[in-house]
């Protein structure tokens, strides 16, 4: 270190000499300030740079040092001009276009940044570097396909670039390319040995989603023992579930290590804020048990115990988002309501709630959306035209703290989160204090179990009678399905053979995803298929073919243990275009909702399409949703009172044809009574109100 200090010292000493002899040479100013930049004196640095360009005006390259020092500086208004100024004197410069994306970047400008990468790697086709730089740009800006494509590129011109395996695991993970992105990460983990434990977690992060738990425990656990006093892995290690289970054995197994592993989590806090930063503690803390709400049981003490773990570690490291938030006075202004998701797109939750926020009355509410994912669609574009602020504040590139600021910085009077649960940033926001009032939807149909969340709104159709006894909010039942659902237009038809769908048979739709089946269907799809020798369950496939093997090995062991062979009584279709996913609906016979969690959306777009659908209602309302629809529809005959019942009712519609007719005529007339419903929205509204003693208006 010492000689290569002299060494610039040195070369300090002779610049200045050469300097003194010939004033007017550019070069060695130039070089003068690159010395002094080395030499960490930045402002020195610039003065020598300026000095080059005082004697050249068009030197291009010494308006890009300036730059690159401003920038590292984070001074990046500044950085933006002089790499500005190094294209206007040299607009073949890739450097300089690459550097002005970086400042870009840093500025918010992700769309600019984006066009000066771009022309970049068009000036120079092997800058890795910038290829890079797009990546990360089109990342941020929600385009997977072409981030895939410049992460590649990258690679292909520096195999060695860690970061860049990383970005394009990533993408590719968001892409739902669960195998290539488990390659990325891989080799990204074998370029650090020893000091591998991101991309540990991130390797385990796609193993979980491809429904390998060992697999996905063990890849946290190495992190550990690289890290022990890491949180992310922590977590994973200790919370991380199946997506499908073997058995019920299976399931409470699972359920008790969950729930030793929170003792574990409430012990460990100590060491996790002495050993970490508390910027590293907040990213690390967004996590959510998303498949505990899919094992049929009661889960309100383990999230209540969750949320707990969560507040102790934000009162902590982030006490300023979690102060008490003073109600103010109304009079005379319109309410502040916020609504913060990663869903305000064409998804379950977008369709679901996407009416809360765009059939408001906006002369009494002034309407902020937090839109936290970087794609966006229609849906999207929607709800933009509806609101009054639109923030769209993408998790990864935008911090959790800086969300929470922006949200605080917009003075809300409630905030609603439409589903916690989904989305791990969400789940964690959903900790703090950002508004005096605090509400939840169920897009993820289970209690938070925050403390900060006060609220929860839920369909007075599909609560149970004790409803309240399972969530730690206040729950607030809205009448009917407690939104406005607009009833889909049903595309032109098809026929079976266009979905290699069988003729002659009976078509028993189970459209859920996969890990909503739980155990507890096996015997009843079963003995459906038992008592209707022509019967044949059709399900889609899942998000990895591991979990479609286990449901599928799992439905023919059923079988097999009922005398019945499976080949042939099910078929798994891909992933498709809603269009086509309603066509699949029409050309069925029976809907075979499923126990512990109902269809929703499926159920929805089930009725408009006029195909019926049997369910029996469970203890939650994650169990309950189409019962709740067909109540609506006066459908009572479609309500099972006991699996017996459930089986009797299904093999009925699947093979009476004259009944199942009857039924689908009732269907049709009576949708109405669940679609495009404004009650429950004036309800909301009210409720609104009310939190803050105005008078609602009409």
């Amino acid at each position: 270190m010492t000689d290569s200090l002299d060494s610039l010292q040195q070369a300090l000493a002779t610049l200045d000499q050469a300097i003194a002899l010939s004033p007017q040479e550019p070069r060695n100013h130039f070089l003068r300030g690159l010395t002094l930049e080395d030499l960490h004196r930045p402002d020195e640095a610039i003065a020598s740079l300026r000095n080059a360009i005082r004697v050249k005006p068009n030197y291009a390259e010494a308006y890009n040092t300036i730059g690159i020092i401003l920038h590292d500086q984070n001074h990046f208004e500044q950085a933006a001009a002089n790499f500005r100024d190094a294209i206007r004197h040299k607009p073949d410069y890739p450097g300089a276009y690459n550097n002005l994306g970086t400042a870009l970047r840093a500025l918010g400008d992700i769309s600019g940044a984006q066009q000066q990468f771009a022309q970049a790697v068009q000036l120079k086709p092997d800058y890795a570097l910038a290829h890079y730089n797009l990546g990360i740009a089109y990342m941020n800006m929600g385009q997977l396909n072409q981030a895939e494509t410049s992460f590649n590129q990258a690679l292909r011109l520096k195999p060695d670039h860690v970061q860049a395996y990383n970005y394009l695991g990533s993408v590719q993970h968001a892409l739902g390319k669960l195998d290539e992105a488990e390659a990325s990460f891989t080799h990204a983990a074998q370029m650090k040995p020893g000091k591998n434990g991101a991309e540990l977690n991130k390797l385990a992060r796609v193993f979980w989603e491809q429904g390998r738990i060992e697999h996905t425990l063990a890849a946290y656990r190495q992190a550990q023992t690289l890290n022990p006093h890491e949180l992310k892995s922590a977590l994973g290690a200790v919370l991380s579930l199946p997506a499908v289970y073997g058995n019920q054995n299976d399931l409470l197994e699972a359920r008790q290590r969950f729930a030793n592993g929170l003792k574990i989590l409430h012990a460990n806090i100590p060491n996790f804020i002495s050993h970490n930063p508390p910027e590293q503690l907040l990213d690390e803390l967004r996590w959510s048990n998303f498949y505990l709400a899919y094992q049929g049981l009661d889960d309100k003490q383990l999230q209540i115990d969750f949320a707990h773990f969560v507040a102790s570690m934000l009162d902590k490291i982030a006490p300023q988002f979690m102060q008490a938030r003073a109600k103010k006075d109304a009079a005379g202004r319109r309410l502040r309501i916020g609504y913060l998701s990663s869903f305000f797109r064409d998804c379950t939750v977008g369709m679901y709630f996407r009416s809360w926020i765009m059939q408001l009355n906006r002369e009494q509410f002034e309407i902020f959306v937090y839109h936290t994912r970087p794609e966006t669609d229609p849906v999207t574009q929607e709800i933009v035209d509806a609101c009054d602020h639109f923030r769209h504040l993408i998790a990864g590139p935008v911090s959790p703290d800086s969300i929470a600021a922006s949200v605080l910085a917009d003075d809300l009077d409630i905030l609603v989160y439409p589903e916690l649960g989904m989305d791990n940033t969400s789940f964690l926001l959903a900790a703090m204090r950002l508004a005096p009032v605090q509400c939840a939807g169920w897009g993820h149909p289970v209690t938070s179990g925050h403390a900060n969340i006060d609220y929860y709104f839920s369909s007075a159709a599909m609560e149970p009678d004790n409803a309240e006894l399972h969530y730690s909010e206040k729950l607030i039942l809205l009448e009917g399905l407690g939104t406005y659902y607009s009833k889909p237009a049903l595309p032109t038809p098809a026929c079976r053979a266009d979905f290699a769908l069988p003729e002659g048979k009976t078509l028993y739709l189970c459209p859920q995803s996969l890990f909503k089946i739980h155990p507890d269907n096996d015997a009843l799809l079963t003995r459906i298929l038992e008592r209707d020798p022509d019967g044949v369950i059709v399900l889609f496939a899942g998000r990895h073919p591991n979990i479609t093997n286990a449901i599928f090995a799992r439905l023919a062991q059923a079988l097999r243990a009922r005398g019945l062979e499976p080949q042939g009584r099910g078929i798994i279709l891909p992933s498709m275009a809603h269009d086509d996913f309603l066509r699949v609906n029409m050309l069925c016979d029976v809907m075979l909702d499923t126990l512990h969690w109902s269809g929703g959306n499926t159920t929805l777009d089930a009725l408009a399409c006029g195909l019926p659908v049997v369910t029996l209602p469970g203890e939650f309302m994650r169990g309950r949703q189409s019962y709740g629809m067909l109540k609506c529809m006066e459908l009572d005959e479609l309500i099972a009172k006991d699996q017996d019942d459930y089986v009797e009712i299904a093999i009925k519609i699947g093979t009476d044809t004259a009944w199942r007719q009857q039924v689908v005529q009732r269907i049709i007339s009576g949708s109405n009574k669940i679609f495009e419903m404004e009650t429950s929205l004036r309800q909301m509204e009210s409720f609104y109100h009310s939190e803050f003693n105005v008078q609602s208006g009409g």
